[in-house]
């Protein structure tokens, strides 16, 4: 290569690098605003008020308690996203907060988030809509997702599946994801129900709201009282 050409090839990594800088600066911003906007109390106003008006009969009669525990939230101190380059978060695996306050297509049949075995979930399809959770983005899923309760397979462990060993001492990084799952269904005040027969001691001794073995008894704990 000669002279001439090692010098533009030089200013065009250059400008590239600049580029670069550049796409990584705005990519920043835009998490810093997204992060933001996910933690307003505007946003979750939002997105319970749409909730309820997509399912009123299941979602309605909850409302005025799930306001009354965003409001007593209202001064609490919001923690901003991290800038660290490993705990930076994926755009791409998050819908805009608008979307999400204009969701159409309500669903007739019971919404369900949950840490399934494989046919589990493909069982439970069959009588309501069924939100899987994976253990790389369950907190993200479960906190953006419009669901009326969430279940805990007690099958879910069993090896193959992407929740492999969840349940076995020492498996550190599903017992924090299954964790996770529950403060935020705890905070949103959603039923959480551990499904299935013979479940693990380790799941089995947590606080559930039911143990389930059929999806009629689902479809009961969400029905409004009368």
């Amino acid at each position: 290569m000669s002279g001439a050409e090692g010098a533009k090839a030089n200013r065009q990594a250059a400008r590239l690098r600049a580029a670069l800088r550049e796409r990584e600066s705005r990519v920043q911003e835009l998490e810093r605003r997204l992060g933001a906007l996910e933690t307003s109390m505007a946003l979750q106003f939002g997105r319970l008020v749409a909730g309820a008006a997509r399912n009123p009969r299941r979602r309605g009669v909850r409302l005025p308690k799930e306001l009354y525990q965003l409001w007593r939230k209202r001064n609490a101190p919001e923690q901003g996203p991290s800038s660290s380059g490993s705990e930076r978060i994926l755009l791409d695996r998050i819908d805009r907060p608008e979307d999400r306050l204009l969701a159409a297509g309500p669903c007739d049949r019971i919404v369900i988030a949950g840490i399934f075995a494989p046919r589990t979930a493909e069982a439970l399809r069959e009588h309501a809509k069924v939100i899987p959770l994976y253990p790389h983005d369950a907190t993200i899923v479960l906190d953006t997702a419009d669901v009326d309760l969430v279940v805990v397979d007690a099958a879910a462990g069993e090896p193959g599946g992407p929740w492999a060993y969840l349940g076995v001492p020492g498996m550190y990084d599903r017992d924090r994801a299954l964790h996770d799952v529950r403060q935020i269904a705890a905070g949103r005040s959603l039923p959480l129900v551990l499904w299935g027969e013979a479940p693990p001691a380790t799941l089995a001794l947590l606080d559930w709201d039911a143990t389930v073995t059929t999806p009629s008894r689902l479809a009961e704990m969400v029905e409004p009282v009368r």
